[in-house]
């Protein structure tokens, strides 16, 4: 006698966690390609819907017109920051800021209409790198709902004590999002790896070289315009590292089985922290959604500040919430030469 076993946690059986009725918006649609999107749309956000936590997901936007959108989105709260896309290592298609409803914080998908498109193109490859691209963007929606959980009130809400802290945050919370999602996506539909690592070894090559121009370029008086860039540069290194280390560690591969990656950090300064980095991602992942306190998250931050403290200046924080810097003689001297 044949049988058929299933697996009672196999997804099909398990019930999708996407709210119902998620409000879905079409910039530049007809009718007819709003609804036929936003069906294919629709049973998308069901299926990873069992897979991945999309409870507090608010809705998603589908724009030809992505940037505008990406200005227009209704985010609930006062805010001077402008959401824009990525422009420097490709051009950004998608993204997933959190806003607040009712007080309530969620997560609301914006994507470019391209993607979307990318759906029904006849060529796999690009409609799986769409496929990618949407799940992705999911799991955004699961991380930042498992931070609330673990620590409610505060995203979106807090006021940083100093403005280094606000620098380290941003960090922090760039790095972990980043490899949290590659970790969550995996590879389905698309394998970002190769990608990612290629974006990280061109990010790598230019950071020295960024640094060195904030140091030229700084003549004194607020540290601010200066100190925060620094920070920005180191970070967006750990950030595009930490792509590379959530989708290695979710095809379980190691650097030494990325050529590049591996000869681009060999006997360089950021080897040490990219392994540092990894640990601190890792450990955090292991205990997704049970943190206790940030301890974990605050080791990247420290990962940052122990990269600016060797490679550029110290750093002294004042009790007062102000600080004071000191960038070493032999930097100085560097961003002189030509």
């Amino acid at each position: 006698m044949d049988a058929t076993v299933t697996n009672e946690d196999e997804p099909a059986d398990r019930p999708s966690t996407r709210p119902l009725n998620v409000p879905m918006s079409f910039r530049g649609f007809d009718q007819e390609a709003a609804e036929e999107t936003a069906s294919t749309l629709g049973y998308m956000l069901h299926e990873f819907g069992k897979i991945i936590d999309l409870s507090a997901l608010d809705g998603m936007t589908v724009a030809f017109d992505y940037d505008d959108a990406l200005t227009d989105l209704d985010r609930g709260y006062e805010t001077v920051r402008v959401l824009t896309k990525t422009t420097e290592f490709g051009t950004g298609v998608a993204m997933t800021p959190a806003v607040l409803r009712d007080g309530v914080l969620k997560s609301h998908i914006v994507i470019n209409a391209a993607v979307a498109l990318m759906l029904k193109d006849e060529d796999k490859e690009n409609a799986n790198l769409a496929i990618h691209t949407i799940v992705h963007e999911c799991a955004h929606v699961e991380i930042t709902a498992a931070y609330e959980k673990c620590f409610p009130d505060e995203l979106l809400k807090k006021r940083y004590g100093t403005i280094l802290d606000c620098w380290r945050w941003d960090v922090i919370k760039a790095c972990w999002d980043e490899y949290a999602a590659c970790r969550i996506a995996s590879n389905i539909g698309h394998d970002p790896l190769p990608s990612y690592e290629e974006t990280f070894v061109l990010a790598h090559s230019q950071t020295d070289g960024k640094v060195r121009e904030l140091v030229r370029g700084f003549s004194g008086g607020n540290a601010d315009i200066f100190v925060g860039p620094v920070f920005g540069a180191y970070g967006n290194m750990m950030k595009f590292a930490c792509y590379m280390l959530g989708a290695m560690s979710a095809a379980e591969k190691t650097v030494a089985e990325c050529g590049a990656a591996q000869a681009a950090l060999k006997n360089h300064w950021f080897a040490p922290y990219f392994e540092r980095l990894n640990e601190s991602c890792n450990n955090l992942f292991e205990n997704f959604g049970r943190w206790t306190d940030k301890s974990g998250f605050e080791a990247i931050g420290d990962i940052v500040e122990d990269m600016i403290v060797e490679q550029v200046m110290n750093i002294w924080r004042r009790p007062d919430g102000t600080y004071t810097i000191c960038i070493y003689p032999h930097v100085l001297l560097d961003a002189k030469l030509p």
